[in-house]
């Protein structure tokens, strides 16, 4: 599994999946060899700390309406199942998600964060979820720093990704956002 195969598998189970993603990503990914599996899941969540940007939350909280740590997390999880170019146009200029259809306070996914994990236990055909043997396996597989360069290779930020912002002063920092969902 690398990433070109992981965004596949996001852009296969959007063409399929409606509001459903999860599902059928986990049904995809049920179909491979457990090493495969956890190395989705691995570069999901790297994915998720890549994306772990203070303007990228601004957008978050101007979509949905106000935005929790975990709802940031929910966030990115419904942005990567955008798929590649919406995700890095995002860390690239997070104002670029105006061009999204999403309706306010949809853009959040929570059981994307867990799609590794269920078809882990799917392919093992696990009714009780041993979480610690999942942990072991995705340890197991875990990524190399090279493979983590490779992913961060591609992403592109914002120069300001990292602003410090407070809630009254979102127009100056995401004025198309802003003027979309205020």
């Amino acid at each position: 599994m690398d990433k070109r195969r992981f965004w596949e598998l996001i852009d296969d189970a959007r063409r399929q999946a409606g509001d459903q993603l999860a599902v059928v990503l986990v049904d995809q990914l049920a179909g491979l060899a457990v090493g495969d599996i956890m190395r989705w899941q691995n570069i999901f969540a790297a994915y998720q700390r890549l994306s772990y940007k203070n303007k990228l939350w601004a957008a978050a909280y101007v979509i949905n309406g106000g935005c929790s740590d975990d709802g940031f997390d929910y966030f990115r999880g419904w942005l990567t199942a955008q798929g590649k170019d919406v995700f890095l146009r995002a860390l690239a200029d997070p104002d670029s998600l105006v061009a999204v259809d999403v309706e306010m306070d949809e853009a959040f996914d929570e059981d994307m964060l867990a799609v590794g994990y269920s078809a882990f236990f799917k392919t093992m055909g696990m009714v009780e979820r041993d979480y610690a043997r999942a942990q072991a396996a995705y340890r197991q597989h875990a990524l190399s720093d090279g493979d983590l360069q490779d992913l961060a290779a591609d992403i592109r930020y914002a120069p300001d990704i990292d602003l410090k912002w407070n809630e009254g002063g979102l127009e100056a920092v995401l004025p198309k956002l802003c003027a979309k969902f205020n």
